[in-house]
């Protein structure tokens, strides 16, 4: 898939499919049978992901394994503007 415009979309089904679910561990194959996609556009598109640190990745090649990288939250943000 070397068309820039099917290539987002890719990764948006890809990205909505491991924040839908957090806790899947998925392989490009795995990923591939799940979302009806072929394998080998699916490559590209997760290491994409995870260059956006959007996925993580366990392995390498044929073994490697991707998951959701949950956002860091911050809380207890102080709003104080007065000076001490």
């Amino acid at each position: 898939m070397n068309n820039p415009q099917a290539i987002f979309p890719l990764q948006l089904e890809c990205t909505l499919y491991f924040e839908t679910n957090q806790y899947a561990y998925e392989t490009v194959e795995g990923l591939s049978l799940r979302l009806g996609r072929n394998a080998a556009d699916l490559v590209k598109t997760l290491e994409h992901l995870v260059k956006l640190d959007i996925l993580q990745v366990d392995g390498e090649g044929l073994n490697a394994v991707y998951c959701y990288n949950q956002p860091k939250l911050v809380s207890g943000v102080e709003l104080s503007w007065e000076k001490s």
